[in-house]
């Protein structure tokens, strides 16, 4: 179809094909909303898996009447000597403490590297009735602070 002049003008859309495009519109906008809302749900529980808090000594001891078998998270420093390595068993015990309290560890499986007395540890598992901590999993935390080795005796 041309007008007057002689030019182009495009012909108007059919009723139905007008009455599609508000629905398309909506069928994509719900779309994007579920892909949205998944990927924020995704992220969510990401965050809350990795940001799990662990307790220090001190706070295990106020909550120890009422824990019971309870799988906690605690945190702390290897006390001087207290690690005791059975490497025929592949038995470990050692004592968490905060500053303050000291806690006995029992644990059982692989040692990390960085595992020393005065190491930083998140250990997990449950006190017992003896009050020992049976540790399933053993954490040792990386140093913040790098200090590279004396040049005179890395040789």
């Amino acid at each position: 179809m041309r007008d007057a002049a002689g030019i182009a003008v495009p012909r108007a859309l059919p009723r139905a094909a007008r009455a599609g495009r508000p629905r398309r519109a909506l069928v994509f906008a719900a779309g994007t909303a579920v892909v949205v809302l998944s990927l924020a749900y995704l992220v969510y529980g990401g965050i809350q898996q990795g940001a799990t808090y662990w307790v220090t000594v001190s706070e295990l001891e106020q909550r120890a009447p009422g824990i019971g078998p309870e799988r906690v998270r605690l945190g702390g420093t290897v006390a001087a000597g207290t690690v005791r390595w059975d490497a025929s068993h592949r038995h470990l015990r050692f004592a968490v403490t905060d500053g303050r309290r000291t806690l006995p560890v029992v644990y059982s499986g692989v040692v990390p590297d960085i595992f020393a007395e005065g190491r930083q540890v998140v250990v997990e598992g449950a006190l017992d009735r003896h009050g020992t901590f049976d540790a399933t999993t053993l954490l040792a935390k990386c140093p913040t602070r790098y200090n590279p080795a004396d040049p005179t005796t890395a040789q």
